[in-house]
């Protein structure tokens, strides 16, 4: 199976995931990004889909790794004890820039 496959396939998961979590809030999308436990889901996700990556000897990325880490653990903390994460926002926002970056440092682009 290729990355992009594998990736597909996740990206589907993805979807369903979040269904799944708009059903439980009856359709409220607003709720549904908001809420811990998508953003837990989504995070152990991303986890799987690089340790399904590094089972069939695939390249794994690092920012889906640490993404994946930050929107698990902090948002499992969240449901768990019920606390509030302020910065959690901002992280994601500086994971999102350096994901931005990444792919234009590593892609050649052509100026027609």
């Amino acid at each position: 199976m290729q990355n992009g496959t594998l990736t597909n396939i996740f990206w589907g998961l993805f979807l369903i995931w979040f269904g799944v979590v708009a059903a439980y809030l009856r359709g409220d999308f607003g709720a549904t990004i908001n809420h811990p436990a998508f953003a837990a889901g989504t995070g152990a996700l991303l986890l799987g889909l690089n340790l399904v990556r590094s089972l069939m000897r695939l390249k794994i990325s690092v920012l889906t790794i640490g993404l994946g880490l930050l929107l698990t653990v902090a948002n499992v903390v969240v449901l768990w004890l019920r606390l509030t994460i302020p910065f959690l926002p901002e992280l994601l926002v500086i994971a999102g820039v350096a994901l931005v970056i990444g792919a234009f440092r590593t892609r050649n682009f052509q100026t027609y």
